[in-house]
């Protein structure tokens, strides 16, 4: 065998020896960027959560904007006109998240017993990244219903 051919041959180092820096940093930078992604995630859906629970509050409140059926039947009459109102009102009283902006309410009803409350909102990123729009809309529905209990 001949000494060339040896890899040990000049002073017991191996002659492909590299470098691992260059593979450790790629491995970091990924895992960087994959905790950014997973916080980015988490904040849109604790968004999401709060902008349901807004939502949810003003369509109770939309839900005491009543009126008397009319007739000699006891009932309850719910307007969109006035459920949007109560639920505008709701929604401007309360604090919002900063992140949420132009928050838009829009009210029906289903039927003469229940309403129905949407609102949308714009969504800034707590986290910019180039991985993440700038602005999301986000959106949320809430159902309450009405009854009378005649004892």
């Amino acid at each position: 065998m001949m000494a060339s051919e040896d890899p040990e041959a000049e002073g017991g180092e191996r002659a492909d020896r590299g470098s691992i820096t260059p593979l450790a940093i790629g491995f970091v930078i990924i895992a960087l960027l994959l905790a950014l992604l997973i916080a980015a995630l988490t904040d849109l859906h604790m968004a999401r959560r709060e902008l349901q629970a807004v939502a949810d509050s003003a369509a109770l409140a939309a839900s005491d904007s009543f009126e008397p059926a009319p007739g000699d039947e006891p009932g309850l009459v719910f307007s969109p006109v006035a459920a949007e109102r109560a639920a505008q009102r709701y929604v401007s009283a309360v604090p919002v998240p900063d992140d949420l902006r132009n928050i838009g309410v829009d009210a029906d009803v289903d039927g003469e017993h229940s309403v129905i409350i949407r609102l949308r909102a714009d969504y800034t990123p707590a986290f910019l990244s180039p991985f993440v729009p700038r602005l999301i809309d986000l959106s949320a529905t809430a159902y309450a219903r009405g009854s009378l209990r005649i004892s």
